[in-house]
């Protein structure tokens, strides 16, 4: 039995020497097929509680490295791509995290946030760190980049489709205010002169006209806002609210971009 422990216990050490870090149940019971389901199930538990391993999905598991041990929490950026590999699904990482990659960390987030192509994956939150799941019919190949993790490579939204996307799930980043804030600091890294028409498919209407908002009235980037505007290949002719859900009665209207200013925005310096 003990001798049993031990060869699953040196089989993942062996994976990390050759710089693996990751694997799934079926490696497990195709490297040890003399062990049984039930046994199995019992190393990799114990495995998980001495902290070796750890499982965010399951049938997945990832090996803790050594820099990691001692909070005993592995960042979701260090196993994302495996992880969406083992589901099959294409993915980005998005939002605040995508973000950071852009050098727009003012406000650390305190979740990790991942598109992938519909239909949306459950949150999970089982290994100390919360991973939010958003979804698209369709993952935009176009506007996402390959950046290079601890583990290899993963696949994060270029700065463009960042700032859509901040604007169109701001409720689930904290609100207008801190998708505004957030945007100050990405929106030069933003390149303008390079949107085209597949730009403006990444999100309905509306979106487009709270970005040029935010880019005149509230960031006062008025030129970068005449691009979005000059680019557009729909016209502004419906008025929306800026803030989804709240009351727009006698709010001002901006007569450039059609949206009811219905929330004041101050930008966290």
């Amino acid at each position: 039995m003990r001798q049993q422990d031990y060869s699953l216990s040196d089989w993942i050490d062996e994976k990390v020497i050759r710089g693996y870090y990751t694997f799934t149940i079926k490696d497990v019971k195709k490297n040890f097929p003399q062990f049984s389901d039930a046994y199995i199930r019992t190393s990799l538990y114990r495995l998980t509680v001495k902290k070796k391993i750890i499982s965010p999905w399951k049938g997945f598991y990832v090996i803790m490295p050594i820099e990691f041990a001692l909070k005993a929490v592995i960042p979701p950026i260090f196993y994302i791509d495996a992880l969406m590999s083992f589901l099959s699904k294409k993915y980005y990482v998005s939002l605040l995290n995508a973000a950071s990659f852009y050098g727009a960390s003012h406000q650390r987030a305190q979740t990790f946030s991942v598109m992938t192509e519909a239909p949306k994956l459950r949150n999970t939150a089982k290994t100390g760190t919360s991973i939010l799941f958003f979804s698209k019919k369709d993952i935009p190949e176009k506007f996402i980049r390959k950046h290079k993790a601890q583990s290899g490579y993963i696949n994060v939204a270029s700065p463009e489709l960042t700032a859509i996307d901040l604007i169109e799930n701001e409720k689930h980043i904290g609100g207008l205010n801190r998708a505004c804030t957030v945007l100050n600091e990405l929106v030069d890294s933003i390149d303008f002169e390079k949107l085209d028409d597949e730009f403006f498919t990444l999100a309905p209407a509306p979106i487009y006209q709270r970005f040029g908002y935010i880019l005149e009235s509230v960031l006062e980037r008025e030129e970068l806002a005449n691009k979005i505007k000059n680019k557009m290949p729909f016209p502004t002719t419906r008025n929306i609210p800026f803030k989804i859900g709240k009351s727009i009665k006698d709010c001002e209207i901006d007569r450039k971009w059609k949206v009811i200013i219905n929330q004041e925005i101050e930008i966290d310096e």
